[in-house]
């Protein structure tokens, strides 16, 4: 900016430096200066602000869109108990997804759905209050008829195979540091622990126990039934929870069943409902 702008823009010049103009460029060359100075600090500060903002925009990119701090997730994630029941083994939720007490059943889930519907009267209700009268058939089961490459297209699944962080309904509920588990993870609870066939408070289900030194590690598994159209079957004498791994057909995924008669591993339609107990952490 010229001298000559300063002063017709009215920058108050002293008298001296008005009878004297190398004074007055001087005093000139001050106000310029300071001007710049102050300029400077705008930059900065904008510069800051712009760059703050973008790398939060990466990171919330990054995550997958969730703009929740990470202490707040942690906050989230460390409200729910937990206990380890092999050696290297995960860590497994005490209770359902959508359950105060560990023979509550929670909420009821179609594979890949994150939101979870919950009983009322005799119908359902999504856990977010969303929708009422929900049905759980192949209309309203969008990974129904897929097979692996198509999920994957369509960002379901990673490429290890298993829900993606957003369709999976542990992360999605309780936090990042939760996770659906996996089909051999369900398959280590029932040949590595010891399950007994028991009723808790009224509800029927199995203690899952560890063993070893870690016999005094246990989850209650209750037999929360299943679902299909608007119904809930086979409450209080069955029990199924989903895994985060399809089969290769294009209808089903691998679950974890059990009655008064048994437990084992196996594989249902993806619209069925059921619930889900997550893990936390990694088998070895």
């Amino acid at each position: 900016m010229t001298t000559d702008n300063l002063s017709n823009s009215g920058a108050p010049v002293d008298g001296a430096a008005a009878k004297n103009p190398a004074s007055a460029h001087g005093g000139l060359w001050k106000v310029g200066i300071a001007a710049a100075v102050v300029a400077g600090l705008a930059l900065v500060f904008a510069g800051g602000w712009w760059f703050g903002t973008k790398r939060n925009s990466r990171s919330s990119r990054s995550s997958g869109g969730d703009t929740s701090s990470e202490q707040d997730r942690c906050k989230k994630s460390g409200s729910h108990g937990k206990v380890q029941l092999w050696k290297d083994g995960p860590y497994w939720a005490e209770t359902n997804i959508g359950a105060e007490k560990p023979e509550d059943y929670g909420y009821y889930f179609w594979w890949g759905d994150t939101v979870g519907y919950k009983r009322a009267s005799d119908y359902w209700v999504a856990s977010d209050g969303s929708l009422r009268n929900f049905k759980f058939d192949e209309k309203n089961t969008p990974t129904w008829g897929k097979d692996i490459d198509e999920l994957k297209s369509e960002g379901w699944l990673t490429q290890n195979r298993v829900l993606a962080r957003k369709h999976d309904a542990a992360r999605v509920h309780w936090g990042w540091n939760w996770r659906m588990p996996t089909i051999q993870e369900l398959g280590d609870l029932e040949e590595k622990c010891d399950w007994e066939w028991t009723t808790k408070n009224g509800v029927k289900g199995y203690v899952v126990r560890g063993r070893g030194k870690y016999a005094s590690a246990s989850i209650f598994l209750p037999c929360a039934g299943g679902c299909y159209g608007t119904s809930l079957y086979d409450a209080d004498s069955y029990g199924s929870y989903w895994s985060s791994v399809p089969r290769s057909d294009n209808d089903l995924a691998w679950d974890l069943s059990f009655s008064s008669s048994g437990h084992n591993t196996g594989s249902i339609h993806r619209y069925n409902g059921r619930p889900v107990r997550p893990v936390q952490g990694f088998t070895k």
